[in-house]
């Protein structure tokens, strides 16, 4: 509990400088003329660790809500679209999508929909590279499956997944499993990683 609290009190006291740090890295990416590349990626770079570090702070704060769901019926596909679309910027690998588009609604707390949608996608992106780009496709088979994935090599298990990865795994799977859900998560050298939820 204390914990809890420690943690919420710091998460608070650091939005305000990350947000700050963001309006300066993006009115730098719009004044830096286009032929100072190497300035331009540094500021893209800014952006990313800035993103990240909030993404971090968010899963942290979800581990301490121990808020029951309140469920609605949900179209899985909307809820990833949405995610990418926030997503989207120059200075990162296109998401590849592969939504079934008929999947039947699920039972899931909006809010925490959301949440799981974007970590995942966070989580992926972040061990992702232009080559080897986030996917994210679903489909149904007795039961909703949305899978998030990428193919670059060198991940053999969660311990590689880079900063905020295992807070991000377990705030991911404790949303899955509130719902009866499944989470499974896939790490290997040479295909890459898979991170798979299944809904009833």
């Amino acid at each position: 509990m204390q914990e809890g609290i420690v943690l919420q009190t710091m998460a608070h006291e650091l939005r305000q400088p990350l947000s700050a740090l963001e309006s300066i890295a993006y009115y730098l990416g719009m004044v830096l003329p286009h032929r100072e590349a190497r300035a331009r990626e540094q500021v893209v770079r800014i952006r990313q660790l800035i993103e990240q570090s909030n993404w971090i702070l968010s899963c942290g704060l979800r581990l301490t809500v121990d808020d029951p769901p309140s469920p609605e019926a949900m179209d899985l596909d909307e809820v990833i679209t949405q995610a990418v679309a926030a997503r989207s910027s120059s200075g990162e690998p296109h998401t590849m999508l592969n939504l079934a588009g008929n999947l039947p609604l699920v039972q899931f707390d909006p809010e925490q929909a959301r949440a799981l949608m974007a970590n995942l996608l966070m989580l992926v992106a972040q061990n992702a590279t232009p080559q080897h780009p986030p996917r994210v496709r679903t489909w149904t088979d007795g039961a909703v499956f949305v899978e998030f994935a990428t193919s670059a090599p060198g991940h053999g298990s969660e311990a590689s997944l880079g900063a905020g990865a295992a807070l991000g795994v377990e705030s991911a799977r404790r949303i899955v499993e509130a719902h009866a859900g499944a989470f499974a998560l896939y790490a290997d050298p040479a295909s890459g990683i898979r991170v798979q939820v299944v809904l009833p």
